[in-house]
This record gives structure tokens, sequence and C-alpha cells, in this order.
């Protein structure tokens, strides 16, 4: 695969490594020890799959030395997936639970699941794997060489398309990504693919800022990191649609379009670069 597509917006110096000693807090949770790797998985109805993947992800981690957490976020699901994790979580303590009170939103559970991360580098990925794990032994590398962000890019012509999704869902994502370039920002080609590595102090800068819970929540992301002058980088990956995909494609478009015209008033007043 080719190169990567990088935007270096400021220089290096501007970026310096969080310290591992300083203590990060969140909703009153103090984490002391950092690790090299977050990994979060929002879920939702993921019964039956969240358990292969937790063991998948940890098997990863395992066969490449990685020292690693997996935070679940639990996003209100009305099946079995939060006491498969419990159970996965007793057996293996990398994996951890949380749960939130009702079903707000992907943004919302990547949000908290990032917030909590105690990585040096946070990643977040969908349950079903729809990217492989093996794709992180390209990513980390640009995050310890210098990115601050490095997105997935499914739009790259060095990129494997295994499945592809249904052409209307197609074609609507491809009117939402046309949008956001002309709107939001120039130059980045996938917005919305479900696999994304952050430089923990970068993910902490974005994620405090964010607020969008729905389908536009990673555009969003998109548009902090720009307004902060971070480093993006963008790779190319292997995919694969998820037949079983819980999003409802009309209505998840119709709140899109909305969000998107709120971080468009947002990103002309400047407000993602006021801290918060």
């Amino acid at each position: 695969m080719a190169a990567s597509d990088a935007e270096g917006i400021l220089p290096r110096a501007a970026h310096p490594r969080p310290i591992a000693t300083v203590p990060l807090t969140h909703a009153g949770l103090t984490h002391r020890l950092r690790v090299r790797l977050s990994i979060v998985i929002p879920v939702y109805n993921e019964e039956g799959v969240i358990g292969s993947a937790l063991a998948a992800t940890t098997a990863f981690a395992s066969a490449r030395g990685l020292d690693c957490e997996v935070i679940c976020v639990d996003d209100g699901s009305r099946d079995g997936s939060a006491a498969e994790i419990a159970a996965f979580a007793a057996k293996d303590p990398r994996a951890v639970l949380h749960r939130l009170p009702r079903n707000r939103g992907k943004g919302a559970a990547v949000r908290e699941g990032v917030l909590r991360a105690r990585g040096e580098h946070v990643f977040f990925l969908d349950a079903d794997l729809s990217t492989p794990l093996e794709e992180l032994d390209r990513f980390l590398p640009r995050l310890e060489a210098g990115a601050d962000l490095v997105l997935g890019n499914r739009k790259a012509r060095e990129s494997e398309i295994l499945v592809r999704q249904p052409w209307l869902r197609e074609r609507l994502g491809k009117v939402f990504t046309a949008l956001c370039r002309a709107l939001l920002a120039p130059g980045i080609d996938d917005f919305t693919c479900g696999f994304k590595g952050f430089r923990a102090g970068a993910a902490r800068e974005v994620f405090r800022r964010s607020s969008l819970d729905g389908w536009a929540f990673d555009a969003e992301l998109v548009v902090i990191a720009r307004a902060l002058g971070l480093r993006i980088e963008q790779l190319p990956v292997r995919w694969k649609n998820d037949p079983g995909s819980k999003v409802r494609i009309f209505s998840a478009i119709a709140g899109a379009l909305r969000d998107l015209a709120l971080l468009f008033a947002r990103r002309v007043r400047g407000s993602y670069r006021r801290e918060r």
C-alpha cells in the first residue's frame, strides 16, 4: 500500500508527547497507570458479535506484545451485549465495560470511551471489525512518527473494499462526503470510516470539544482537529460492509444534514478554537 497522505499543519514541536505520570480525570475517575494502546468499541445490540471482537482484539495485542486496554461502551443495548462484555472482562482485565443509561448514538459512546482511555494512543473501531485489526500495524507507526490523528480512508486508490455497501447507501454516503469536503474540510476523502487513531493529548483536546452523537460526529472530529491545527494523516484500509448494520439510513441522513449546518456555523464562528 502507498504511503500516507499527510497534511502537517503545525510543526511537530507544537505537539509534545503527554507525560506518562500525569493522572487523567474524567467523571470522577482518575487513571494513574498508562498503557501504550487504548481501543474503544462503541456497542449497541452486538450480542454474539462483541465477544468475538474482544477475543480477536486481545489476541492481536498479545501476539504483538502490545500493552493495551479495550474499552467497550454499551450505548443502551436492549440485548445481552453488556453481559457478554462483563463475562469476558471477568476473565481478561484488559477488557473494560462502561454503560450509558440510554441509547444516545455512536458519537456519545465513542466520546465516553475516549475520555476514559489511558493509552498513549487511542483508536476507535466498530464491533464487527469491518476494518481488520492488522491495519493497526500501519496506523500506530504514523502516530509515533508525529501524526496527531490518522484517518482510515476507504476512498484511497490503494484501499481494498472486500464487501461493498448497498447501492443507495453508498450513493448517499458520497453525497455526505462531498458536502463535508465543500463546507467543512477540503482535502479529507473519507469522514465516516469507523477506524481512527489519535495521539492521547490530541484525543482529549478534540473529544472534550465535541458534542454531536449522530452520524455526523466523525465529521465534527475532523473539523475540530483542523481548527486546532492538528496534524492529520489519511491511510488506505481494507474494509468490508456489515450487512447487519443498525444505521437507519434516511433518519441518519436527515440528522446528518442538520448537524452539517450546525458544524458549518461553528466552523465559521471559530467556536472549536475556544477552550471548553
